[in-house]
């Protein structure tokens, strides 16, 4: 039964990726052409708007966009930024546990970031993306100076321009699709070899208690590139290649019977880290960590895990 149920999230994790009429045949055909072997996940989609010509459009600043709480659980894992630290440890599980019938409490998937979207990769890379530059910026995006928008313009900038404490991670904050795009594959290889995934809710609303029901299906590797959406007036993705990680998608379902295909993550290498936090998991320090991945985000994993009855959903 739950090798069964396991191959419907799996199907189901797959098929809803699929290519739609709502972001227009120009973008499907561009997205194809770039990466043939992946369907674009709806998270991607709803950050595309298209003109009549089928053509990415142009924004219109200023843009409302909304920062939810899910966000400190981000700057918590990106940086270990001490006010963000309760979130960030209560998101956090011991690999070792991560099996059929888990229970996981206080977890969401909402989106992080909602109200913008990307705009054409020729706007942005007329913009500035520069902390020197930040009153330009504002400026150029209709954003007040002392506006809580500002505060997250200049964060964004701050965090993308820092310092990574992560040994050997290599970072790039996408201020456009192709961008996003062209960096991964920078990182893992051809577009033919890569897959993009999310979670996914795939049937039911979200909730804060799920149990696990079949095995993860692992990814293959020990390298993703794991991109996290910004604060930002249009879309800017933090994408980062973290050493030692390992990404899974997890078969989940609800106290109240939603169904979720979650992507998480788990880090081998986490010397590093407070020793607090092994202590509140009463874990031995250095243990591997996971952590799932909220909707709006995305891990790219090469594609030579797919089997061949999978190879043509992106057809």
């Amino acid at each position: 039964m739950a090798s069964l149920l396991n191959f419907f999230f799996i199907i189901m994790f797959f098929t809803f990726g699929h290519a739609d009429n709502r972001i227009g045949a120009i973008w499907n055909d561009e997205w194809h052409a770039m990466l043939p072997n992946t369907p674009m996940p709806n998270v991607i989609k709803d950050l595309i708007k298209t003109d009549a010509n089928g053509r990415m459009s142009a924004s219109r600043f200023p843009v409302h966009f909304i920062v939810n709480g899910s966000y400190n659980e981000l700057i918590f894992f990106l940086y270990q930024v001490d006010s963000k630290f309760v979130a960030g440890v209560h998101s956090l599980f011991l690999e070792k546990n991560m099996h059929p019938e888990m229970e996981i409490k206080g977890v969401s998937f909402a989106g992080t970031i909602t109200g913008n979207t990307f705009i054409p990769r020729g706007e942005a890379d007329s913009i500035p993306f520069s902390s020197t530059k930040l009153n330009q910026i504002l400026d150029r995006l209709s954003v007040a100076p002392e506006s809580e928008a500002a505060k997250h313009v200049e964060e964004t900038l701050r965090l993308c321009e820092q310092a990574s404490h992560l040994e050997g991670e290599i970072k790039f904050c996408a201020t456009s699709l192709e961008s996003m795009i062209d960096f991964v594959i920078s990182v893992l290889g051809s577009g033919d070899n890569l897959k993009v995934i999310a979670t996914t809710v795939i049937d039911g609303k979200e909730e804060t208690e799920y149990k696990i029901t079949a095995e993860a299906m692992e990814m293959p590797g020990d390298n993703v590139v794991i991109c996290h959406p910004m604060p930002y007036p249009y879309t800017v993705f933090y994408c980062h290649e973290v050493k030692a990680t390992k990404a899974y998608v997890v078969p989940l379902v609800g106290k109240l019977g939603s169904i979720v295909s979650a992507v998480a993550v788990c880090h081998k290498n986490t010397a590093s880290l407070d020793p607090i936090i092994f202590k509140m998991l009463k874990a031995r320090p250095g243990s591997p960590l996971c952590h799932f991945l909220h909707k709006d985000h995305l891990v790219w994993v090469p594609n030579n895990y797919l089997n061949p009855m999978l190879h043509g959903e992106s057809s």
